[in-house]
């Protein structure tokens, strides 16, 4: 009887307990799962906010690098118009140079050409042989100038076509006819003939050869201009 009492008693202890304070229990381990998910949902939000962040600072720094790039491009651009265009100014200073050097050099070779014609008409070999020697010397320093012409000619083709990238028509459009004007004043204005012909009639004049030569050079001359 005094075992079944102590087992009854203990039950009922039990009972009481569990009555008393298993509600309790589950109501704090209800409030610790809560604060659990809470926490979860709230760091996957913090998650959530970095990952937004990170994307929109990798927009940010995209978009700087981008208008850098641009930034960058533009002076590139603008550091190149200026150079294209010294180098425009540079070539058609030398081209100017080179024509006049060309013309002088090739119209001194002609009237030598002529002169020794002449000279071989009126057997006089001596004033022949040394006019066909300065035509030899002069016809080669001609040949070099010409072909430093043409070289500096197709620079400028480039050049050209720079300039109708960077630049307004009407720079480009003067270019070209700097390029036309310098293809025309490069070529010959008098033949060996027309050369032979007026030293001719200045010789009959009475001239002697320097002032001959003088004459007829100054008025080629005058036949050409760049």
């Amino acid at each position: 009887m005094a075992a079944e009492a102590g087992l009854f008693a203990s039950i009922v202890i039990v009972g009481w307990l569990v009555r008393f304070y298993l509600p309790g229990y589950m109501k704090e381990k209800g409030k610790n799962l809560a604060t659990k998910e809470d926490v979860a949902d709230i760091t996957n939000k913090i998650e959530q906010v970095k990952a937004e962040y990170a994307k929109q600072l990798e927009h940010y720094k995209s978009g700087i690098w981008q208008t850098q790039q641009r930034f960058l491009q533009m002076q590139e651009v603008e550091r190149l118009k200026v150079e294209t265009f010294k180098k425009a100014v540079v070539d058609v200073a030398k081209i100017t140079d080179i024509v006049s050097n060309y013309q002088l050099q090739i119209s001194i070779a002609e009237m030598n050409s002529a002169i020794a014609q002449m000279a071989h008409g009126k057997k006089n070999e001596e004033l022949e042989k040394v006019s066909w020697d300065m035509y030899r010397e002069h016809e080669d320093k001609a040949a070099k100038l010409y072909s430093d012409f043409r070289g500096l000619i197709v620079e400028l083709g480039g050049t050209f076509a720079l300039f109708s990238v960077y630049f307004k028509p009407i720079l480009t459009e003067s270019l070209h006819r700097i390029l036309t004007m310098a293809h025309g004043a490069a070529e010959l204005k008098m033949s060996s003939a027309e050369f032979r012909e007026r030293l001719e009639a200045e010789y009959n004049k009475g001239h002697d050869l320097n002032e001959i030569r003088q004459i007829v050079g100054q008025h080629y001359d005058t036949l050409w201009d760049v």
